[in-house]
């Protein structure tokens, strides 16, 4: 009865057991493994030896037998509604036995370890296999408990069991098991394996024992954990199990979380709390009382097989909802203390307090716990903060003044309980504070308003805004009380007195802060005065003497005679400062500037008495008359001498001082400038003055203090001014062609100055060469037509209407023939004897000289003189054909003009070759062809150049064999012969060449001879014959001459290859027809070759031709 073992992670791992065949009995490990699956696979004795337990994934089979661990494929199976749930977390490891300290389904159900055998024993201790005693004695505490119908050593955090009996009627059982539960995975699956061997995984079971299905038939059982499809085995049974966790063989430790994932883990399955009895506190169930369940993911709380006759014949659906051995001890966190630190302790109103919350276990453990920490004050909480390592922190400096409860509650966390600290009284005193007291304005007067402004702040380590209120007071003397808004408070009086005060802020504390009191603040009131002032004569001019006094008076309610300095300004310039004397003060000044003054007297202020300032008093100052005088230097001038002009500006009494300002020159109405005056004078030069007399005035501007005025005119005469003209011309000497630039300069001779403007006249000899303008006294001209010789070249001033005219000394400039310089070229070079060589001269200026040389040029070869040629454009050919066979020095001597000198070009080099053979062509006809034997054939050879005709002969050749020589005439030769033997005949004509043609040789002419057919009845002629190889298509057409006695022979035959005898002994090509006028023709297509045609008449006639290939 096999039993299918479908595992994640497979328990039974090979690997691990370490089964292999084994034929023989088991004996020794062997022997220990077959009990073991024996105890686990069944509670009773049974065949095991035909058992096969199979895990199954995909297409791969594992399978376990008592005898022996196989591999098989299986064609069957089982099909599963898998559930999603599984687990979702685990535990610390428990220090005693290596194993989680418990394992949390997805609803937060926590499960610990079964292991208290204590009296009473865990309900889920006892009964773990039904009708099984408690067990007989306490476990070593770091080893599980041993259970002998199970594993060696094992417990479990979970587990639970359905029981259906009568299965097939037949006295059959249906057993559904369901555990989380641990063991060792070491080599003997007890505690003897050590630490690091423990192992848990996760345990679903389907068995029903033998005979009560129907072989083969397939059975759908539903449990909590979803639905499975199983074939039943030969037997009648199932045997199903799925391990999931860590594998047997798997490198240890084990990796714990492994049964967490997806699988039929979870979640715990309970006792339905509806249903009485209630498990034991603490238990999710006993392992000793059937009970309904409840927390099936698929809500379905029940164990039911549904198939062909499971509950006996026509009974297809067996079930039930009750479950025995559902064991669980929920886990119990250990409880932890909470010790709770505040430093500073005692601290002051708003001083930062560190709270330290230290959370451990009460029984020591190898993990801290982590979570929260939430702090309080007695019921506010001020913060929650994260355990690190078993200890949280939180600062805060919101504790008011007083004492306070602090506590920190740890909130717990999956391994630890919750707790709380003890309270710790936090001692929080209040902060001292500092006053500070400004009064606005200060001094003030009587009567005037005056704002007192106070703050008060928090004194380290305290911080915050001190609220209350603050006292203000005049000496001992309350003034009025404020309440802080953010630590500030203002008071407004006018109630002061004349005099000083000593002012205070009190602040009068809170529950937070303590009192304190402002340094003192002296508050001056003061009383008013008034000034008056005169300033007489006024209005005055400008430099007389003026009076300004000041008067100061109290204004009533004051009294007394002010003390202290009058301050006397022009606006905002200060004239003087000077002491009240009998509050009256005086000051002289003559300073004041033309125009109008805003004058004021200010009192200082001084004692009890406050500054005050006069009315504004308007003075006016008006400006003096003023006297101007003209001088000119010297008087008279030449045009462009320079002429002083000097002006003398004086006031007028009763004006005094020295005018300032400008002075204007005129030349009648014309200003010849404007010159600021020093210490009363102007001086302006002129050398613009034309020539003539001359009216010049000077004309004083005025100033602010000073009128104008104008001075008497001065006559000044002005006389025209000599020149001097010099003249060069560039480059000197020059060659023929070159540009020669002449420059003018004319300057005036002192005492005249200026540039002379007008004309300059350019001359060779008495010859004009241009008139140019001049520029800033000077003028250029450029020329390149002085003919070679020495030229007198001179530049005449024509004058102006300021400047008189004159002429340039001579200069002497030679102008040379200019240099040159002759090229020479031939072409073809090299040539041959006989041929045309053309020789051409180029002659040109050499820099700087310029233009196109005339003249001729003298071609030599050596010395020899070949020609003389005129240049045209610079340029001369000469052209021969006369030139030996041989290398030639050629030279070309231009034999100079008037303008140019004598050049020669360097040599060239003609060679003159040989004439080579020309190439030559030969072609070969053949008439008739094909042709009888004694028959006349006329060779005819035609020999053609580029070069021109051919002379010389062509020897006419049947293969190898000479057949004849002739000479050409006029490119051709003919040679006839009647010596042809019957058959085919490869002809060709050599050209046999000369002395300037190449010899060169036909194609081969393929002549037919035919054999006279003496049985004929008619010919045959092949007028046509082509081949077109790349279409593979023949063309063949001819004639028939009739058969005696009348008509032609109806066809004729087409054959490959030449005719023998009177036959055609080729392939047969085709048959066609003859027309009634004899003709006949054939175009076909051939696979052979053809390169000879024969054709034979039905008459007899036979011919043969070669065929043309296209």
């Amino acid at each position: 009865m096999p039993e299918i073992v479908r595992r994640s992670r497979v328990f039974f791992a090979l690997s691990a057991l370490g089964l292999k065949p084994a034929p023989a009995p088991l004996t020794g490990r062997a022997a220990l493994e077959d009990a073991l699956i024996h105890s686990v696979f069944a509670s009773r004795a049974e065949n095991f030896a035909a058992e096969v337990g199979q895990m199954k994934r995909g297409a791969l089979t594992w399978c376990i037998t008592l005898s022996a661990i196989l591999c098989i494929i299986l064609t069957g199976g089982w099909a599963s509604a898998q559930n999603a749930q599984g687990l979702s977390a685990v535990g610390a490891l428990d220090p005693a036995n290596g194993y989680p300290r418990w394992y949390m389904d997805r609803t937060g159900l926590q499960l610990g370890q079964c292991l208290d055998t204590t009296s009473p024993a865990d309900p889920c201790v006892m009964g773990v296999v039904a009708g099984s005693p408690a067990p007989p004695a306490i476990p070593n505490p770091g080893a599980p408990l041993s259970f002998p119908d199970n594993f060696p050593d094992e417990f479990f955090y979970w587990r639970t069991t359905a029981d259906i009996a009568n299965i097939g009627g037949v006295g059959g059982r249906a057993v559904l098991v369901m555990s989380t539960q641990a063991g060792f995975g070491g080599a003997t699956g007890t505690a003897a394996d050590g630490a690091g061997a423990q192992i848990v995984f996760a345990r679903y079971r389907v068995r029903v024992r033998p005979n009560g299905l129907v072989p083969g038939a397939t059975y759908t059982v539903t449990g909590p954990f979803g639905v499975q499809s199983f074939v039943a085995s030969a037997t009648g049974t199932i045997n199903f199990t799925i391990d999931e966790g860590c594998p047997l063989g798997a490198p240890l430790p084990c990796d714990f979380t492994s049964v967490l994932p997806t699988s039929n883990a979870g979640p715990f399955l309970t006792w339905d709390p509806a249903i009485a009895p209630l498990p034991t506190a603490g238990f999710i169930g006993d392992g000793l009382i059937a009970h309904t369940i409840i927390g099936s993911p698929f809500h379905t709380n029940i164990f039911r097989i549904q198939g062909p006759n499971v509950g006996g014949p026509g009974v297809n659906v067996v079930e039930t909802n009750e479950f025995v051995n559902v064991i669980g001890k929920i886990y119990v966190r250990p409880a932890t203390s909470t010790v709770l630190n505040s430093t500073p302790n005692p601290s002051v109103f708003g001083q930062a307090v560190t709270l330290t919350a230290t959370v451990t276990p009460v029984r020591p453990d190898t993990i801290a716990p982590t979570g929260t920490v939430v702090f309080k004050d007695g019921a506010t909480t001020l913060g929650v903060v994260t355990l690190v390592n078993g200890s949280a922190s939180l600062v805060t400096s919101a504790l008011a003044a007083g004492a306070h409860s602090l506590t920190a509650s740890y909130s717990g966390d999956l391994e630890f309980s919750a707790s709380t600290s003890a309270v710790r009284i936090q001692t929080v005193n209040p902060g001292q504070t500092t006053t500070t007291l400004t009064s606005t304005p200060n001094p003030s007067l009587a009567g005037q308003a005056v704002t007192l402004s106070t703050t008060v702040t928090a004194v380290a380590p305290a911080v915050g805004i001190p609220t209350g209120t603050v006292t203000f007071r005049d000496g001992a003397t309350p003034i009025g009380t404020v309440t802080l808004v953010n630590g500030s408070a203002s008071l407004v009086t006018s109630t002061l007195t004349t005099g000083n005060h000593s002012l205070t802020a009190v602040y009068n504390g809170s529950q937070n802060f303590l009192t304190s009191t402002s340094p003192a603040v002296t508050q001056v009131v003061n009383s008013q005065t008034t000034t008056s002032l005169t300033a007489p004569p006024n209005p005055s001019v400008i430099g007389q003497a003026v009076t300004l006094t000041a008067v100061v008076s109290p204004v009533a309610p004051g009294t007394g005679v002010p003390t202290g300095t009058v301050t006397f300004r022009d606006g905002a310039t200060v004239l003087a400062t000077v002491t009240l004397v009998n509050g009256s003060a005086s000051f002289v000044t003559s300073t004041l500037a033309v125009g109008s003054h805003s004058l004021t007297a200010a009192y200082s202020g001084g004692g009890n008495f406050l500054a005050s300032t006069s009315a504004v008093v308007a003075h006016t100052v008006n400006p003096g008359s003023t006297s101007t005088s003209l001088t000119s230097t010297p008087n008279p001038s030449t045009l462009g001498q320079t002429v002083t002009l000097s002006a003398t500006v004086s006031a007028v009494a009763p004006a005094v001082g020295i005018p300032t300002g400008t002075v204007t020159f005129r030349d009648g109405a014309t200003s010849l400038g404007v010159v600021t005056l020093v210490n009363g004078s102007a001086s302006l030069t002129v050398s613009t003055l034309t020539t003539g007399s001359h009216s010049l005035t000077a004309v004083y501007s005025g100033s602010p203090n000073f009128n104008a005025s104008t001075s008497p005119a001065v006559t000044q005469v002005v006389n025209p001014g000599n020149t001097t003209t010099s003249l060069t011309s560039t480059p000197n000497p020059s060659n023929f062609g070159q540009t020669v630039t002449l420059s003018a300069t004319v300057n005036p001779v002192a005492p005249a100055t200026g540039v002379p403007t007008g004309t300059v006249t350019f001359r060779d000899g008495a010859t004009a060469l241009a008139t140019v303008n001049l520029v800033n006294g000077s003028a250029s001209f450029s020329l390149a037509t002085l003919t070679p010789g020495s030229h007198s070249l001179t530049a005449v001033y024509n004058g102006s209407a300021s400047f008189a005219g004159s002429t340039s000394a001579v200069v002497n400039h030679v102008v040379n023939a200019g240099n040159s310089s002759t090229s020479l070229t031939s072409a073809p070079n090299p040539s041959t004897t006989g041929q045309t060589v053309a020789l051409t001269a180029t002659v040109s200026a050499v820099a700087p000289a310029t233009g196109t040389p005339t003249g001729t040029v003298t071609f030599r070869d050596s010395a020899t003189v070949l020609s003389t040629v005129t240049l045209v454009n610079g340029s001369a050919s000469f052209q021969t054909a006369a030139l030996a066979v041989g290398s030639h020095p050629l030279t070309a001597t231009y034999n100079g003009s008037a303008t140019f000198a004598v050049s020669t070009s360097a040599v060239v080099t003609q060679l003159v070759n040989a004439p080579a053979a020309a190439a030559t062509s030969t072609s070969l006809t053949s008439t008739p062809n094909p042709s009888t034997t004694g028959q006349a054939v006329t060779l005819t050879a035609t020999v053609t150049s580029a070069a021109g005709v051919p002379t010389g002969t062509v020897t006419f050749r049947d293969g190898a064999t000479a057949l004849g020589t002739v000479t050409l005439v006029n490119g051709s030769a003919s040679f006839v012969t009647s010596t042809l033997a019957a058959g085919s005949h490869p002809l060709t004509a050599a050209y046999n060449g000369s002395a300037t043609f190449a010899a060169s040789t036909s194609a081969v002419v393929t002549q037919v001879v035919n054999a006279p057919n003496n049985n004929a009845a008619d010919t045959v002629t092949i007028n046509r014959a082509e081949f077109r190889a790349g279409r593979g298509e023949l063309r063949v057409e001819g004639t028939n001459s009739q058969i005696p006695g009348g008509g032609f022979a109806a066809s004729v035959e087409i054959h490959n290859g030449a005719a023998a005898g009177n036959t055609c002994p080729g392939a047969l090509i085709a048959t066609t027809g003859v027309s009634a006028t004899g003709t006949w023709q054939f175009r076909g297509n051939t696979t052979l070759t053809v390169t000879t045609v024969c054709v034979k008449s039905a008459g007899g006639g036979v011919a043969s031709r070669t065929v043309t290939q296209k």
